[in-house]
């Protein structure tokens, strides 16, 4: 992290100046209503593939003490919302803190009562430290959470039949500010506003587990250069119940239920550098783990073709969905010619390995030999100077 940097306004303005395909792809998309506001319970959600350039801003482990206090007072100067996630036990040493939260408008989520690991509890034992935090925050601020995140993303043995049971929806997330581990306020903004793209769920901690007044000065003065940054560029975060109102459809549905519902490409790539991807795989309700599937992806240009393929998401943890959307890192032949690069992107049959039989798609708006072609194309250019960040996206948005 210490090479990246802060983008400035312009750059960040590509957010907004990447809508030009929306008109072409509407001829081929079934017509979109505005999305529910609310999602099923236990369904998991991590990444929106949204018609427009917001994002949501969430927080886990408060509330706590100071840190807690100043993102709420930056929060109300910038008129920003964001997802408190709260920690029952924290809740009850910090009332009004939780109070406050309430009253300005902003969502509160259970992060359970004591923040454990669910993977070392039985069902029924995490069912009860979810209740109790469930309970520890509506006797406090009379408000009973619709969402979970559990704690370390870890789902834990029945977590989505546990959420359907109590009514509530997995919040996991796209993009770690990596606040938890000791990076500077100038560290924690750069990685955020290089990585940021539409859609993006991001995370934050206002606390640190259940210590009392635990350190979180970074990360508040990262908030402040974050938001301040993002207000001069016209950007915006929004609630998660608006990230939701704005869904539109994924990149591409594919026949054994696994969704693309978008990728990312860093700006700028040349020739002979790396080229900086992300994946936002959704996966159905019913995966399994011992599931190999492979994605393929091809970079095609006029004289060359690059190839990306990678594994998906090996199962649904909230963890592990977060750590497959991280930047996957291309190495761009120094021979690879400048150009525009079609992206294809497929799924291969984990029944038939050895033949890399491709799985049908259900849903692309575009698609060849089994393969979804995406909306953007890779623009490739010799090497120049300015190479650094994130910008070229696919979603609904684009």
């Amino acid at each position: 992290m210490p090479n990246a940097r802060i983008l400035p306004p312009a750059r960040l303005l590509l957010w907004l100046l990447l809508g030009g395909l929306a008109g072409a792809l509407s001829a081929c998309r079934p017509p979109q209503s505005a999305g529910p506001s609310s999602a099923a319970p236990g369904e998991i959600i991590y990444f929106v593939p949204v018609t427009s350039a917001v994002a949501a801003l969430t927080f886990d482990d408060g509330p706590n003490g100071a840190a807690t206090e100043q993102i709420l007072d930056l929060l109300q100067h910038y008129r920003v919302p964001a997802a408190f996630f709260l920690i029952g036990t924290n809740v009850l040493h910090y009332p009004a803190l939780a109070q406050r939260i309430a009253r300005e408008g902003h969502l509160i989520g259970n992060h359970s009562f004591v923040h454990p690991r669910f993977d070392q509890m039985s069902t029924a034992a995490m069912a009860q430290e979810i209740a109790a935090g469930t309970e520890a925050i509506a006797s406090v601020t009379g408000i009973r959470p619709a969402w979970l995140r559990p704690p370390y993303g870890i789902n834990g043995p029945g977590l989505r039949e546990v959420c359907r049971a109590q009514g509530l929806t997995i919040a996991g997330w796209s993009l770690d500010a990596s606040d938890w581990n000791p990076h500077s306020a100038q560290e924690i903004a750069e990685h955020v506003l290089s990585g940021l793209t539409p859609g993006d769920i991001l995370l934050l901690h206002d606390g640190c587990e259940t210590q009392p007044d635990a350190n979180r000065q970074s990360t508040v003065e990262a908030v402040a250069l974050i938001l301040e940054r993002l207000s001069q560029a016209g950007c915006r975060f929004v609630s998660l119940p608006e990230l939701l109102r704005r869904q539109g459809p994924p990149l591409a549905e594919f026949a054994n239920g696994v969704r693309l519902l978008g990728l990312q490409l860093s700006a700028q790539p040349v020739s002979g550098a790396t080229l900086g991807v992300r994946y936002f795989w959704d996966l159905p309700a019913d995966w399994s783990r011992a599931d190999p599937s492979m994605a393929f992806v091809h970079f095609v240009g006029q004289h060359a073709r690059l190839q990306d393929d990678h594994r998906l998401p090996s199962s649904q943890d909230v963890r592990d969905l977060a750590l497959a959307s991280r930047p996957r890192r291309l190495p761009l032949p120094a021979t690879a010619a400048p150009g525009r690069y079609q992206i294809r992107i497929g799924l291969f049959d984990p029944a038939r390995p050895q033949v890399k039989r491709r799985i049908p798609i259900r849903y692309a708006p575009q698609q060849h030999q089994r393969a979804v072609v995406l909306p953007v194309e890779l623009e490739l250019s010799a090497p120049h100077n300015d190479q650094a960040g994130w910008c070229r996206s696919a979603g609904p948005w684009s």
